[in-house]
C-alpha cells in the first residue's frame, strides 16, 4: 500500500506494481537542507522526495464541445520544489503496450502546487504550464503515465475499459464529456485507481479537487 505520507516506491511499467526506490548515489536527504530542489533532468534523479512522489491528480479526456478539450493536472505532495525537466507524460490506449508521448515536461512544481498541461482546445482555464497540439486520449478507455528522466514510471492511472500496464489494481470509470477523473483528496495514492479516483462532474484544473 502506498499512502500519501509514506510511499517509498515508484511504479513498475512492466507489471503495474511497485519497485523499491533507492536513494541516488551521492545524494543527501531529499526532504530538505540547503539544496531544497529535487532535480530530475541532468542528474537523472527520480521526481520523488522523502518517500513521496509527484502524482497525476486529475484528467479530463474531452467535452461535448470538443474531444480535444483535454487536460492533465499534476500535484506535488512534497515539501520541496520538484524539477520536472526531463520527465514526460505518456499515454497508452485501452489495451496498448507502448507509450505515446503526450508532452515532455520542462518546468518546476512547487510544494503543494499544481502543474496543468492542456490539449489544443481547453478553454477558460487560464494559461497552462504547458500544452500540446493534438488530442491524445480516447473517451472510453486509456491510461496516462508520468515517467521521470530515467524513464521510470512514477505514477499512472487507467480509466474506462483500460487493461494496460498503467492500471493500478483496477481502472476508474471513464468520465463523461466535460467531466474528469480526480483524486480525492488531492495527492491521495494507495496504488488503486478505482479507490483513489472519483468521477468529478465539475473539473477543477489547478485547484483542489
Amino acid at each position: 500500500m502506498c499512502l500519501l505520507a509514506g510511499c517509498a516506491s515508484v511504479e513498475d511499467a512492466n507489471s503495474g506494481g511497485d519497485r523499491d526506490l533507492a536513494m541516488p548515489a551521492g545524494s543527501d536527504d531529499l526532504g530538505g537542507g540547503a539544496d531544497d530542489l529535487t532535480r530530475n533532468g541532468d542528474g537523472g534523479q527520480p521526481i520523488t522526495c522523502a518517500g513521496q512522489h509527484v502524482v497525476i491528480n486529475e484528467v479530463q479526456v474531452g467535452s461535448a464541445a470538443s474531444a480535444s478539450d483535454e487536460f492533465i493536472e499534476l500535484y506535488n505532495p512534497c515539501t520541496t520544489t520538484i524539477d520536472l525537466t526531463g520527465s514526460s507524460l505518456v499515454y497508452r490506449s485501452a489495451a496498448g503496450t507502448s507509450d505515446v508521448i503526450i508532452v515532455n515536461l520542462n518546468k518546476t512544481i512547487t510544494p503543494g502546487g499544481f502543474y496543468l498541461v492542456t490539449g489544443p482546445t481547453c478553454p477558460d482555464m487560464g494559461a497552462p504550464d504547458q500544452s500540446y497540439g493534438a488530442g491524445r486520449m480516447a473517451a472510453t478507455g486509456g491510461g496516462v503515465g508520468l515517467r521521470d528522466g530515467t524513464q521510470a514510471l512514477i505514477d499512472s492511472v487507467g480509466y474506462g475499459t483500460a487493461t494496460n500496464a498503467f492500471v493500478e489494481a483496477s481502472a476508474v470509470a471513464a468520465p463523461a464529456n466535460g467531466q474528469s477523473i480526480a483524486r480525492k483528496p488531492n495527492g491521495y495514492d494507495t496504488d488503486h485507481n478505482g479507490s483513489d479516483f472519483v468521477v468529478a462532474t465539475t473539473p477543477t484544473p489547478r485547484a483542489a479537487n
